[in-house]
């Protein structure tokens, strides 16, 4: 019985064998026929219409003419003077404050500051008159000196340069002086803004519209005095159009020119494109993470009150684009020992054609020359499992897939 049982085994093997062997040999021969990693095809037409090339990238809105108008006191909103949509001038009165013992505490010394510096200026303009009467004198004393001198004596020689010498000196001091003065004018308006921005009365940097305000009567404004921190109360919109920035890639960059046409894109406002021109380039750059990004600014058109800074945009920068072309999908463009075909069918008969391209995108390529219009054009595309492949000019035929064997991997 046992070895009844070993000779079933033995002849059960042989069989599989066998029948594996067969099958190969079968899937040989059909590959005979048919190339099974021969590719689906399918066909387009050669279209004439608009091509262009573009670079994308995606931003953010970096200012979109909002002012913001700030505070550093300490207290509680006493009353809101204007409202959204109200235009208002430059120095209007925005809001009162109550000011907080810190708020009052950091006026006063905001204010004494200003003293300070308002009285060094008026120090240092007294001293550029005295300076001024003192470069005068020596003038007159040195023209003098000119006229009356023979320069024939070594004390007229000396004479002559002491009295050079001291307009040279009188005029260094005066100015010196002038130099000074603008320092403590610089420091006055310096400590103007300081006070300013430690008054209850909160006023307009500029002249717009008021775009928003983030603070209601009786809220609590604070600020850190050590930090000298600022609260943004409101805004103020001004005239002008919205401002981009993006990061153009080392691949890209020497194809972006100032000036060029860019369409701009965002995903708050829907179902709609703005048109832009880039105005700036940052040619330096920086690398991040081993990348390399250079800063490009696009400025928009038109103005929009939707388009808020910190947007995120996504921009389309046109480097050419053409009308009234032949084109093709990019995809029926094959590259063959340096030269550039595609393969066209009429009726049942295909045939490599040599083409010449210009304007090439991921999607169409220009075809400069070598097909027409209308011409029909053969695509390859992957092959697929379990799906029937058109191999028309590979001598016809359907190629099938048994079920497990190929296909795709899971």
């Amino acid at each position: 019985m046992k070895i009844f049982k070993n000779k079933k085994i033995k002849i059960g093997i042989g069989v599989f064998v066998a029948l594996t062997i067969a099958f190969f040999i079968y899937r040989n021969k059909i590959g005979d026929k048919q190339d099974i990693n021969a590719q689906q095809t399918i066909t387009a037409q050669a279209m004439r219409g608009a091509i262009k090339e573009t670079v994308s990238a995606s931003g953010q809105i970096e200012t979109a003419n909002y002012l913001a108008i700030t505070t550093s006191v300490n207290g509680i909103v006493k009353k809101v003077h204007v409202k959204e949509g109200d235009t208002v001038f430059k120095g209007q009165s925005i809001m009162d404050v109550t000011l907080s013992s810190e708020g009052e505490e950091s006026l006063t010394s905001a204010w004494s500051s200003y003293l300070t510096a308002k009285n060094s200026l008026n120090s240092a303009e007294n001293t550029l008159t005295t300076n001024e009467s003192t470069l005068i004198t020596a003038k007159e004393d040195f023209q003098d000196e000119k006229e009356n001198n023979s320069y024939q004596t070594h004390d007229e020689r000396i004479s002559y340069t002491l009295a050079e010498n001291t307009v040279e000196i009188a005029q260094a001091n005066y100015n010196n002086q002038k130099n000074v003065i603008s320092q403590k004018q610089t420091a006055l308006h310096k400590a103007w803004l300081t006070y300013q921005a430690q008054s209850p009365t909160i006023v307009a940097p500029d002249s717009g519209v008021i775009a928003n305000i983030v603070v209601v009567e009786g809220m609590d404004i604070t600020n850190s005095l050590s930090e000298r921190t600022s609260s943004t109360i409101a805004s103020i919109r001004k005239e002008g159009t919205p401002i981009a920035s993006i990061n153009i890639s080392e691949v890209d960059i020497n194809k972006v020119q100032v000036g060029q046409k860019a369409e701009l894109t965002l995903n708050s406002i829907e179902d709609k494109t703005f048109v832009g021109e880039v105005v700036g380039i940052d040619k330096i750059g920086s690398i991040s993470s081993g990348v390399s990004n250079y800063p490009v600014i696009v400025k928009f058109n038109d103005d929009s009150d939707k388009v808020l800074p910190n947007m995120g945009i996504d921009i389309e920068i046109i480097i050419q684009e053409k009308d009234n072309v032949i084109y093709v999908p990019s995809a029926a463009i094959i590259s063959m020992g340096g030269n550039t075909i595609v393969r066209v069918k009429e009726g049942e008969e295909t045939a490599p054609i040599h083409v010449e391209i210009g304007i090439t995108t991921n999607e169409f390529t220009e075809i400069l020359s070598g097909i027409k219009e209308g011409t029909t054009i053969l695509i390859n595309t992957l092959p697929t499992s379990g799906f029937t492949a058109d191999h028309n000019e590979q001598g016809g035929g359907n190629r099938r897939m048994f079920p497990g064997m190929g296909g795709s991997r899971r």
